[in-house]
């Protein structure tokens, strides 16, 4: 429909807009945040996974604060996001992607933690899914983690735009994932998931990024947990914001895990601030 069509490119002329903001907010706050966030122990492997038609590049800047602050992080090789044309492409990228992983976690003598944005959040649960042993844990930014609503709610022009890519429709794919019976929404079993989403999110929103409630809880007692912060859909690699939670969440022992608390991190009025940014700080048990 023109009105939709219409909305949906202001949606998304508006979270790019927004991102350029984020990414400037993040240069001029660096020092500042560096100083604030929990570091590694210099060991840790970290991969991280752009999103759809997002190159190497637009995830360097989390890399690189991730390396200033005691993480081996690097991206996952494989150029730019292009989507997946069908489940035999599936089946090769996730070859190709666990031959990485396995590895890195063989360099580093550690398991791997996977930090994907939009699609590569998909792409980094899937990874997980099939290589559990081989993975710490899972922070997804803005990626849809149920699939049943997001070609209804996903930002229309983006699921043409992966069409053209693809040669595939967004709602052919998924119906061809039924037909296989692959639970590509579930978490990946005894992996940590972390999953960062905003209400303001340009592409996809809140309803199709959030851990559902079924998977909060899980019986295994597997962390969980939905985090939601104030910000675009394209600047969550360099949003600041983002990236303090990102840190606080790779520090956190994944045997007893403390759910996020922004507040740790502020002071005085600030702490009345941060209710702004950071409005639903949800447990791992919480919706």
């Amino acid at each position: 429909m023109p009105f939709q069509a219409g909305l949906d490119l202001l949606r998304l002329q508006g979270d790019i807009v927004w991102a350029g903001a984020e990414f400037t907010a993040k240069v001029v706050s660096d020092p500042f945040l560096r100083m604030m966030v929990r570091k590694g122990d210099g060991k840790t492997p970290v991969m991280t996974l752009p999103g759809f038609t997002g190159p190497e590049v637009s995830l360097q800047p989390l890399n690189q604060f991730l390396n200033a602050n005691g993480y081996v992080a690097q991206s996952w090789g494989l150029g730019v996001n292009r989507g997946i044309r069908d489940m035999a492409h599936m089946e090769n990228l996730s070859a190709l992607l666990g031959d990485r992983l396995k590895e890195m976690a063989d360099r580093h003598g550690r398991p791997v933690a996977l930090i994907g944005q939009s699609l590569g959040g998909v792409f980094a649960r899937e990874l997980a899914r099939r290589n559990p042993e081989l993975v710490d844990r899972v922070i997804t930014l803005g990626s849809p983690a149920h699939f049943s609503e997001a070609p209804k709610k996903v930002n229309a022009l983006v699921a043409r735009v992966m069409a053209l890519y693809t040669g595939r429709a967004v709602e052919e794919l998924l119906r061809e994932v039924e037909d296989l019976n692959l639970n590509i929404s579930e978490p990946p079993p005894g992996v940590p998931l972390v999953s960062i989403y905003s209400l303001y999110d340009g592409v996809a929103p809140a309803p199709t990024t959030r851990i559902p409630q079924r998977f909060l809880a899980s019986k295994d007692g597997v962390p969980r947990e939905n985090i939601e912060i104030v910000c675009s859909h394209c600047g969550m690699g360099v949003n600041p914001l983002v990236l303090l939670a990102v840190a606080d969440r790779l520090a956190e022992d994944g045997k007893n895990w403390v759910p996020f608390d922004p507040l740790n991190y502020a002071t005085g009025p600030i702490r009345h601030a941060s209710r702004w940014f950071y409005p639903s700080r949800l447990s791992p048990s919480a919706a």
